[in-house]
């Protein structure tokens, strides 16, 4: 069991800490950072990976990340949840290490997470620094919100978030 994490259920909390555990096997392996990847789970239950490249020929961690959120956004079908990692580098109290980044989020949930495990590159491996840190709250929904067979919204709270944002955001243009 899993210890419970704001805004995901046991399942998504599962998923998430496989992506983080997954990344630092990544990092590892690499030594200037590693694909951006996104782990979900289907409404079927299956569970599938996916990488993201931005470009072949030049690469970019966040143009991957961009590639694959707008990837999540249009999810047909929508994942029960999802977990994209990366890989970056994180500053606390003027402390710069680099970090793996995990953004995690459950259908029907009003906000995504994102978690950092930070490390460090030795002789013999990576070390991690302490555990992983819950960062901050995403305010959007990383996936689109089901819909009824007429195309109406199935989760009113998540609906009713979507329209509070949309209303945020005509505000902030004006």
């Amino acid at each position: 069991m899993t210890d419970p994490v704001p805004n995901l259920g046991n399942d998504a909390t599962a998923t998430l800490f496989d992506a983080i555990d997954h990344a630092v096997d990544e990092a590892e392996d690499t030594a200037s950072g590693f694909v951006p990847f996104v782990l979900a789970v289907l409404p079927d239950g299956e569970k599938v990976a996916k990488r993201y490249v931005d470009d072949e020929e030049n690469f970019t961690v966040e143009g991957s990340v961009a590639l694959a959120r707008q990837d999540l956004a249009a999810a047909d079908p929508v994942p029960r949840h999802v977990a994209l990692a990366w890989d970056g580098f994180l500053t606390l109290d003027e402390d710069r290490t680099e970090a793996v980044f995990v953004d995690a989020y459950e259908q029907g949930r009003p906000e995504s997470v994102r978690f950092a495990q930070r490390y460090l590159r030795g002789g013999n491996g990576l070390e991690l620094l302490g555990n992983p840190l819950l960062l901050n709250h995403r305010p959007e929904p990383m996936l689109p919100l089901p819909t009824g067979p007429a195309g109406e919204a199935t989760d009113a709270r998540a609906a009713a978030i979507a329209r509070i944002q949309a209303l945020a955001d005509r505000q902030k243009r004006r």
